[in-house]
């Protein structure tokens, strides 16, 4: 097993550029990604909007009677 340095980058360009090797990291690290999304994947909180309620309008309060004696004098 007398390799050369030459041989064994030569070997290893070979490898690296075969087709095979290619689609295949890339599919590792599609699928890695994938998983990494999933994992760190929160589900939004939808805002519910808060309707304001129209509050009826108040009915007038009955103005209060007078006692008979205040209304014949004038008020005095």
């Amino acid at each position: 097993m007398d390799t050369s340095f030459s041989e064994i980058v030569r070997v290893s360009l070979s490898v690296l550029k075969n087709p095979k090797v290619i689609i295949t990291a890339i599919i590792v690290f599609v699928y890695m990604d994938l998983c990494a999304k999933v994992v760190r994947y929160r589900k939004k909180i939808k805002k519910t909007r808060v309707k304001k309620k129209v509050k009826a309008a108040p009915a007038p309060a009955p103005a209060p009677e007078q006692p008979a004696e205040q209304a014949e004098d004038g008020g005095e």
